[in-house]
């Protein structure tokens, strides 16, 4: 698998910022010991149980026997151990060394009910140690630290499990990449073990605002590869953040936030790792808008659920607007929108009557999930045709948004988690999206006509393939022998090079610069990356390709190598013969 932080190409860190000397990453936390706690609150058994054996066993020792020639004795120090061992133990085999004494009988029957009850004393205690919320957090806490440490595949550090989270770790699962969570909330971290994931999942419950639970989650771990701060408190965050920044300056980390003041000290520490879902929202809403192929095209691209090209809705721009939304997110809103040319009014979503009859769009933006749904089936009530936006914070109630029929619903952890996995795990895709963002409408009707043509209409699927010798080895020793390789004979069918693959190269990143939509004549060169959508099987074959000189070979030239020493022999034999005879 290769190292995430090479496809980071457009991660830059601040270099006015040296550091003299390295800093050690604190992994103390304040969790008692395993050990120590059992040994601590099992003291007073222990001290109970070795005291009462001791007492029975010197007692048993004092107590006249008689042998079996009727002549006394009194046991040894190992006969009186050993018979009060079998007895502790409830083994009881028989009385040794000889049949016992009534004054030794006596007394072993007292010993009996004395050890009987200190080792129930000390068994109760030891269960209620196992139980203890304290005692189980230790454990898990030394497990935790066991996984991390053990663990010998590149892994990012999720900082906070909730919906986006979740959602970004479920799909870093279904690429193979591991994890480890931190959160605040016991169910959220019991959550990761009960979810269907392919590999175990280090979680621990802390505060990711602490650098040394960080510390413990593998900040300091040389396959730390990124850190992703997903909590729901900004505050948070900007520590995650801070922390990263400041103790590992190497390692990527990306955080969402939603505050612009806290927004603009994460800036300082993380100029090109934050996500904010209101601007974000504002973003894509304007391009909806103004640019609504380009935004059907990313829509299309970054996995929507209905899996087929979302239609596209034109008119919305000749025409009144209005905003229901929170002053100071509405504000915001409404001089983005007016400063794009759109006519826009700002209602409070306290008013009982909504003015929407002339309107053509209307958006529903307040911090309430439930006010936005009853606010937008309002508006829907008082004009039909009038196109519905509607903001949510989570998607607990996309059952609802489903049933009423929004025309455009913007979630929150979705938007997070979508734009979070495009950047960390495939940044080429991330930079085809924000080029989408400039270009006009007749470049992305060009585009998606193209890739409908090549992928068919559902929803294409998509990966990046890195022309090393890791990723693609047969590739890499073509080139390498000074053969040539385009583009359009990568998505050649390995079977049949006349027909192609149900495949389109949407990038080509060559030595960082990005070249959108490359021409099938584009010779590839060693460490390319190219990124390629189109139908899974496709995809499949391609990376099939890369393993195999023979495909390759077969894709750009035309000549059928053979895979065997006899079947190359005879091919070799053939050529010789049809050379000869041809006529110079």
């Amino acid at each position: 698998m290769p190292n995430a932080l090479h496809l980071l190409t457009f991660w830059t860190r601040r270099p006015n910022k040296p550091r003299p000397k390295p800093i050690r990453v604190p992994t103390t936390v304040e969790t008692t010991e395993v050990i120590f706690l059992f040994m601590r609150r099992m003291r007073a058994p222990f001290i109970v149980v070795i005291a009462t054996f001791s007492v029975c066993t010197t007692g048993l020792m004092l107590m006249p026997g008689v042998d079996a020639q009727g002549n006394p004795y009194r046991l040894t120090v190992f006969d009186a151990f050993y018979q009060m061992t079998i007895t502790l133990t409830t083994v009881g085999y028989s009385e040794v060394p000889h049949a016992f004494s009534y004054p030794q009988r006596m007394w072993l029957s007292m010993s009996i009910y004395l050890v009987v009850i200190s080792w129930a004393f000390a068994i109760g205690v030891f269960f209620s140690v196992i139980n203890d919320t304290a005692f189980q957090d230790a454990i898990a806490a030394q497990r935790f630290r066991r996984q991390v440490r053990r663990m010998i595949e590149p892994f990012v550090i999720i900082a906070g499990y909730g919906q986006a989270g979740r959602a970004v770790g479920a799909e870093l699962d279904e690429h193979g990449r591991r994890f480890v969570v931190i959160d605040k909330q016991e169910s959220r971290v019991a959550s990761v073990i009960s979810a269907q994931l392919s590999s175990d999942v280090p979680a621990i419950e802390g505060d990711c605002a602490s650098p040394p639970v960080l510390g413990v989650a593998g900040l300091a771990h040389r396959d730390c590869e990124g850190v992703l701060a997903l909590t729901n408190d900004d505050d948070a965050n900007l520590a995650v953040v801070m922390t990263v920044a400041l103790l590992r300056p190497e390692v990527p980390v990306f955080t969402r936030c939603s505050d612009p003041k806290i927004q603009a000290r994460i800036e300082r520490f993380s100029p090109a790792g934050i996500i904010n879902p209101a601007d974000r929202f504002g973003d894509y809403l304007a391009l909806s808008i103004h640019r609504p192929v380009n935004h059907q095209l990313l829509r299309w691209l970054m996995d929507n659920e209905e899996d087929q090209l979302p239609p596209v809705r034109r008119g919305l721009t000749t025409g009144r607007w209005v905003v229901c939304a929170d002053p100071e997110f509405g504000d915001e809103l409404v001089r983005d929108l007016t400063a794009s040319g759109l006519t826009v009014d700002l209602v409070d979503p306290a008013d009982d009557e909504l003015d929407v009859a002339d309107a053509i769009g209307f958006i529903a933006g307040t911090s309430s999930d439930t006010t936005n749904i009853a606010v937008a089936e309002q508006a829907r009530l008082a004009n039909t045709d009038v196109y519905l936006v509607v903001r949510q914070q989570t998607n607990a109630k996309k059952a609802l948004l489903d049933a009423l029929q929004i025309d455009s619903v913007y979630i929150a952890p979705e938007l997070v988690a979508r734009e979070v996995l495009a950047r960390t795990l495939t940044p080429v895709f991330w930079s085809f999206v924000e080029h989408v963002f400039g270009r006009d409408e007749a470049w992305a009707i060009g585009v998606r006509d193209h890739l409908q043509k090549s992928c068919g209409r559902r929803t294409p699927s998509r990966d990046v393939l890195v022309l090393s010798a890791e990723q693609a080895p047969a590739i890499t020793d073509w080139l390498r022998r000074g053969e040539t390789l385009t583009l359009g004979d990568l998505i050649r069918r390995p079977d049949d090079r006349e027909l192609r693959l149900p495949l389109a190269a949407l990038v080509l990143m060559r030595d960082g610069a990005s070249t959108f939509m490359p021409d099938p004549d584009t010779t590839l060169a060693l460490d390319d990356q190219v990124l390629l959508v189109g139908k899974p099987e496709g995809l499949s074959q391609v990376r099939e390709v890369c393993n195999y000189p023979a495909t390759v070979e077969y894709l750009a030239t035309g000549r059928d190598v053979p895979l065997t020493w006899v079947w190359a022999r005879l091919t070799a034999r053939r050529r010789r013969r049809a050379g000869a005879a041809r006529p110079h």
